[in-house]
């Protein structure tokens, strides 16, 4: 009911509205655009449309894998496995390489440059350029 009502206010006011959550399923239902962070850096950014339609990073596909939002009563939900890095030595490399199923050797060599494959979205990983 918040969701929605906050929802409402924006609508009405036409105001703008930073929302932080860890439920990507959260942001979905409240945003216009979405930033996904991983090791406090953006790893993919864009509308929640694109976000939800075509998502590029690993980390995004993870969290949108592990959403209550639409799974099917009785099944498992997918998880990422491994665990974030400690946030008080920034990697040289990819932050979310050890925990990426679709890891490159280039991605432990240096972190990835931001790919802009369509306007409005940018994502920081190897694959997406």
């Amino acid at each position: 009911q918040i969701l929605l009502l906050l929802r409402e206010l924006q609508r009405e006011f036409g105001m703008g509205m930073i929302f932080v959550t860890h439920d990507i399923g959260v942001a979905v239902e409240v945003s216009d655009r979405v930033a996904v962070m991983y090791a406090g850096e953006i790893v993919e950014s864009g509308s929640v449309r694109d976000l939800i339609r075509d998502p590029r990073h690993p980390y995004t596909k993870g969290l949108l894998a592990a959403n209550l939002h639409g799974a099917v009563k009785g099944a498992r939900l997918q998880a990422i496995p491994g665990a974030p890095p400690a946030l008080d030595a920034v990697p040289a490399a990819c932050s979310f390489a050890p925990r990426c199923p679709v890891k490159l050797a280039s991605c432990d060599l240096a972190r990835p440059p931001v790919a802009v494959p369509a306007t409005g979205r940018s994502v920081r990983c190897v694959l997406a350029g």
